[in-house]
């Protein structure tokens, strides 16, 4: 159950978010709200091999949303992932000024990452040329999303997963 409530918000962030895009027509202004949930994943979850199974599914499910080679966002997922894990094993991001900082790393290597990626797979489609253009709006969207999102998560987490002690009379 521990690695099937992360799953869970994974596809309901995809969902949203496609949702956002697609409804609204937020183009550039959609927000990453992947990227807040793999972040969180990072940060609550750690360097676990649970969670990282857990982030690759969610990035398959994401190059199905995003009609992306096959691995292109699983392998971004990852690294996000990944470099969350541990950069969240040496600093703690507590309170608004620590989630704030977290959304701002996390938004800049989110799109840094992507952006690498879409240069070394797909050099000849729009996305590697657009992500200059997206780099302000994600990052400013990751910013605003993370200290809204996290304690929302936090709780559900805590809600939906039991821990041993809870399970014994």
């Amino acid at each position: 159950m521990s690695t099937l409530v992360p799953l869970l918000f994974g596809l309901a962030a995809l969902l949203l978010q496609q949702f956002l895009a697609e409804a609204i027509a937020l183009d550039v202004w959609t927000p990453d709200l992947l990227t807040v949930v793999l972040l969180w994943i990072g940060i609550a979850r750690g360097p676990v091999a649970g969670a990282a199974i857990t982030v690759a599914i969610t990035g398959l499910l994401a190059d199905g949303f995003a009609a992306s080679p096959a691995g292109l966002h699983m392998l971004h997922a990852l690294m996000l992932y990944y470099l969350a894990a541990l950069l969240g094993s040496r600093v703690r991001f507590h309170g608004l000024a620590g989630r704030l900082m977290l959304g701002v790393l996390g938004g800049l290597a989110s799109v840094g990452i992507l952006a690498g990626l879409a240069r070394v797979f797909m050099p000849e489609t729009a996305l590697a040329d657009r992500l200059g253009q997206l780099l302000l709006a994600r990052v400013a969207l990751v910013v605003a999303c993370t200290p809204l999102a996290f304690p929302i998560l936090d709780r559900l987490d805590s809600a939906l997963v039991r821990t041993p002690d809870n399970d014994r009379l």
